[in-house]
């Protein structure tokens, strides 16, 4: 009898050097934060508001524009004291 096998979903590298992970609401993203889409890091650049407080649409150099709607996991840079 053969044994179906499931895809192995690719592990997901380390969080960029020098970063903290954690859960943050759109309003609570700044400029600088990292976020993980298609499979890389990519450092916010600038954000917009969108049509409500709640959204915010990210953009990235080099790639397309993200309109965040809900909580997500941003890495922010560590700040030194």
């Amino acid at each position: 009898m053969y044994e179906r096998r499931t895809p192995a979903v690719p592990a997901r590298p380390p969080a960029p050097l020098g970063t903290t992970a954690a859960v943050r609401r759109p309003n609570d993203i700044r400029v600088g934060d990292f976020v993980y889409r298609d499979a890389m890091y990519l450092r916010i650049k600038d954000l917009r508001s969108a049509a409500t407080a709640g959204q915010r649409v990210l953009i990235f150099d080099g790639h397309a524009p993200w309109v965040l709607k809900a909580p997500t996991t941003t890495y922010r840079p560590n700040e030194l004291l």
